[in-house]
C-alpha cells in the first residue's frame, strides 16, 4: 500500500546569519547570507563588486581536497557557462579561492515550481503553458551546449517575474566523482523524475531531461507526479514498468507530454521539437511571445496553506521508520535551512531532498508479469550525502558489453583503453611511464610492460592481438611490438620519436625514421623488417596515423602552421592532400575506426581543443572547448566516444566524451596520472 505524503507544509526557513566557519568573502564576492546547503557544498546570497545580488555555491572542503571530482566540477561548469540565459539561470564564474571551488550564477528572484504547486495547487493554463515552453527552451540551450541536465524537477525550476528558469544543469554528474574511488556507474536522478534508461543503468542521453519534461508539466497542471506517490522503489518500478497517468493536463499538451514519457528514449521527442510542438518555432522571438502573452508572476504561497508534498518517502537507514521531507518537515524538525518562499534562490543541488543510492533494476521484457514486488526486492536502499539527487549505482562487480559496444551504465565502452601509466612525475622531460590498460570505473589501471624504459603511445593492433609502442632508453627511441596481454616484447625497429601506428591488415608499422636532420615517415614489414620511406622533404612533420581505409594521415609545417595531410603509402610520389586549412595548429590526428572521420587537436598548445573533420578535410568543427589545454584524441571501437587529455602536460586528466560531443565526463582514476589513452 502506498504510502502518500500528508503532513502540512509550513513557511521555509528564512535566510540564516553567517556563521563563524561560513566565508565572508569567495573570490570577488562578498557574502551577505547563507540561503541553502547540499550534498557538494553551501550556498551562500553574495554581492559582485558592482552589487549585484548573485548565488554563490562554495563546494564543502572533503569534495575540494578530491582531484577528479574538481576536475569534473570545473570541466562541467565551464561548459554551463557557455548555457544561453534564456529561461535558465545564467552560471556567471567558476574558481578557486583559499583552496576551496566555488561557483556562481545569477541570483533568481520567485519561488521554485515544487513550492508554488504545492503551497496553491496547479497552475492556471497560461502560466502551465509558459512553464512548459519555458522549460523546452531551457532544455534546447541547455543541449546546446553539449550537456544532460540529468535532474529536471519542479524544485530546479524557479517562476521568476519573466518566466520560469531552470537551474542546477552541468554540474550534477561531478557527484559522481566523489565516490567514484569505490563505485562504477553512477548516474544522477530523483525518483519520480528520472527516466526508465537511468533506473535500469542504460545509456544517459538527452532524452533524460524530455522525460523529465513530462513528468514536470503533468505535475504543474495536476498537482501530482504522473507516477503517483509512494516510497522510491515504488516510483523507480512505476517508471520503468507503468504507464503515466496525465490526468487533467489539457487536450493541448496532452499529447506532447504522453510522446515525452514514451518508455523508448529513441521514440522521445528532442527538446527542440517539444519547442516546436509548443510555439510552432525554437526561436527566442516565439518564446518570449508565449510567455508575454500568458506569464503572470506567481503568488507567493500562504504559511497557512496546507498540502501534500509530491515527493517521495525516505527511508531512515536505521530502520526507524519514514524521515519527513525537510520542506515539508514541522517547523521544530531538525531540518536543513533553505530560502523563504518568496526569495529561494536554488543553485547546483542546493535541494533539501536526501539523497540514497539505489541498486538499477534489471530491465525485463515481458511487462505483463507482476512488476512492483520484484522491482522493490532488487533495490537496495543506504544513505549517502549528495545532497538533492539520488545515484542510482550499478554494482561495481559488473561489465557487460565487449570493448567495442557500450556499457550498460552511462555508454562508456566496457573494454579497457590503453594508456600510458606515469610512475614518477617529470612527463615530458623526464619520463618514467609504462604501458598497461585501464577500464573507466576501475579504482586502477593494470600494467601490462614496466621497467625502467620510458615507454608510451600504445597502439593496438587491427586484430587486437597485439600492442604496438615506442621506449626511449639510453638516449635512443626505438618501436616496440607486444602480445595484447604484455607478454613477448619485442623491438622492431630504432624511430626517430613519436609514435608508431599499424597498416589495415597488421602486417606493417609506420614511424617517424631519421637522424640528425628532418624526420621523415617510413613503414617496416614486421616479417621480414623490409623499411620503404614514404616522404623526402624538408618540413617538420609527426604523428603518422594508417586509416582502416589505407590512408596515412600527418601533420606537417609545409605551409607554414601545423596542418593535417594524408598521403596513400602505396603511391607516396603522388601528392599530399591538405585537409586542415585555416592557418591554426592541427596535430594528434586519429581516424575514427571506419575511416569517415579524423579527430585531432585544434589550436595553441595551451589553449587547445578536441576538432572532428570528415575524412576529406569538410566539416571541421569543435568537440571541446578548446581553453584547458585537450589533446590526444582517440576513437573507441565502435565510433560513437572519443577519449582525450586535458590539462598540464605533466599532469593530464583523461577525459571521454559523445562524437556528437555531448556527456562530456572524467575518466581518470583518483590517485593515478595516465597519458595517450587509445580505446580502438
Amino acid at each position: 500500500m502506498e504510502s502518500p505524503r500528508s503532513q502540512p507544509r509550513g513557511p521555509a526557513p528564512a535566510p540564516r546569519e553567517l556563521g563563524p566557519d561560513d566565508p565572508v568573502q569567495v573570490g570577488r564576492y562578498r557574502i551577505e547570507a547563507r540561503i541553502g546547503e547540499g550534498g557538494m557544498g553551501a550556498v551562500y546570497l553574495g554581492r559582485d563588486p558592482g552589487g549585484r545580488a548573485v548565488a554563490v555555491k562554495v563546494v564543502r572542503p572533503d569534495l575540494a581536497g578530491d582531484r577528479m571530482f574538481l576536475a569534473r566540477f570545473h570541466d562541467e561548469a565551464a561548459h554551463a557557462e557557455r548555457v544561453a540565459s534564456f529561461c535558465t539561470a545564467q552560471v556567471l564564474e567558476h574558481g578557486t579561492d583559499l583552496g576551496l571551488a566555488y561557483l556562481v550564477t545569477e541570483y533568481i528572484e520567485g519561488p521554485s515550481l515544487l513550492d508554488h504547486v504545492t503551497g496553491t495547487g496547479p497552475l492556471s493554463p497560461g502560466m502551465l503553458h509558459g512553464v512548459a515552453v519555458g522549460v523546452a527552451a531551457a532544455l534546447v540551450a541547455i543541449h546546446s551546449a553539449g550537456l544532460v541536465h540529468r535532474d529536471l524537477k519542479p524544485s530546479n525550476v524557479l517562476l521568476s517575474i519573466s518566466g520560469p528558469r531552470v537551474i542546477d544543469f552541468g554540474i550534477a554528474r561531478a557527484l559522481d566523482a566523489a565516490s567514484s574511488h569505490t563505485r562504477t556507474g553512477q548516474v544522477v536522478g530523483t525518483p519520480g523524475w528520472f527516466a526508465p534508461e537511468q533506473i535500469t543503468a542504460q545509456r544517459v542521453t538527452t532524452a533524460v531531461d524530455v522525460f523529465a519534461w513530462g513528468c514536470l508539466v503533468a505535475f504543474a497542471a495536476t498537482g501530482r507526479n504522473p507516477f503517483g506517490q509512494g516510497s522510491f522503489e515504488i516510483l523507480a518500478a512505476r517508471a520503468v514498468h507503468a504507464e503515466p497517468e496525465i490526468g487533467a493536463v489539457p487536450d493541448a499538451l496532452a499529447g506532447v507530454v504522453q510522446a515525452a514519457l514514451r518508455k523508448d528514449p529513441e521514440r522521445r521527442p528532442s527538446a527542440r521539437d517539444l519547442l516546436l510542438e509548443l510555439v510552432g518555432g525554437a526561436g527566442e522571438a516565439a518564446v518570449s511571445h508565449t510567455l508575454g502573452a500568458s506569464w503572470t508572476t506567481p503568488p507567493v504561497p500562504r504559511p497557512d496553506v496546507t498540502s501534500r508534498d509530491p515527493g517521495v518517502t525516505s527511508r531512515d537507514p536505521g530502520g526507524a521508520g519514514p524521515v519527513p521531507h525537510p520542506a515539508t518537515a514541522p517547523a521544530n524538525a531538525p531540518a536543513g535551512p533553505t530560502l523563504s518562499s518568496e526569495r529561494r534562490q536554488q543553485i547546483p543541488h542546493a535541494d533539501t531532498l536526501p539523497s540514497h543510492e539505489i541498486a538499477p533494476v534489471p530491465a525485463r521484457r515481458d511487462r505483463r508479469k507482476p512488476l512492483i514486488a520484484a522491482a522493490a526486492a532488487a533495490l537496495v536502499v543506504a544513505a549517502a550525502a549528495a545532497g538533492g539527487a539520488y545515484l542510482l549505482t550499478r554494482p561495481s562487480g559488473h561489465h557487460g558489453g565487449s570493448g567495442t559496444g557500450d556499457t550498460a551504465a552511462g555508454g562508456l565502452p566496457a573494454g579497457p583503453m590503453l594508456v600510458r601509466i606515469d610512475t614518477a612525475r617529470g612527463w615530458p622531460k623526464d619520463c618514467h611511464a609504462d604501458i598497461g590498460t585501464y577500464t573507466p570505473g576501475a579504482a586502477a589501471p593494470r600494467t601490462l610492460v614496466g621497467g625502467p624504459a620510458c615507454d608510451t603511445l600504445p597502439e593496438r593492433s587491427p586484430d587486437g592481438k597485439h600492442i604496438a609502442f615506442s621506449r626511449s632508453a639510453d638516449g635512443t627511441d626505438s618501436a616496440w611490438v607486444m602480445n595484447a596481454d604484455g607478454t613477448g616484447p619485442q623491438k622492431v625497429t630504432d624511430i626517430a620519436g613519436g609514435r608508431v601506428t599499424w597498416s589495415p591488415d597488421g602486417t606493417r608499422l609506420a614511424y617517424m625514421s631519421g637522424t640528425g636532420g628532418t624526420r621523415q615517415i617510413s613503414t617496416i614489414t614486421l616479417a621480414g623488417r623490409t623499411v620503404t620511406r614514404l616522404t623526402d622533404d624538408g618540413s617538420a612533420k609527426d604523428d603518422p596515423m594508417w586509416s582502416s581505409t589505407g590512408k596515412i594521415v600527418f601533420w606537417s609545417r609545409k605551409d607554414g602552421a601545423e596542418q593535417i595531410y594524408t598521403l596513400d603509402p602505396e603511391h607516396p610520389s603522388r601528392p599530399w592532400t591538405r585537409l586542415t586549412k585555416d592557418g591554426v595548429r592541427s596535430v594528434d590526428p586519429e581516424w575514427s575506426p571506419d575511416g569517415s572521420k579524423i579527430a585531432y587537436t585544434h589550436g595553441t598548445s595551451a589553449l587547445s581543443g578536441i576538432w572532428v573533420m570528415n575524412a576529406d578535410g569538410s566539416n571541421a568543427h569543435a568537440l571541446t572547448s578548446g581553453a584547458q589545454h585537450d589533446m590526444d584524441p582517440g576513437w573507441s571501437g565502435n565510433g560513437r566516444w572519443i577519449c582525450y587529455v586535458r590539462g598540464p602536460v605533466g599532469e593530464p586528466v583523461i577525459h571521454a566524451i559523445r562524437a556528437d560531443g555531448t556527456d562530456d565526463r572524467v575518466i581518470t582514476p583518483a590517485g593515478h596520472t595516465l597519458g595517450h589513452p587509445n580505446w580502438s
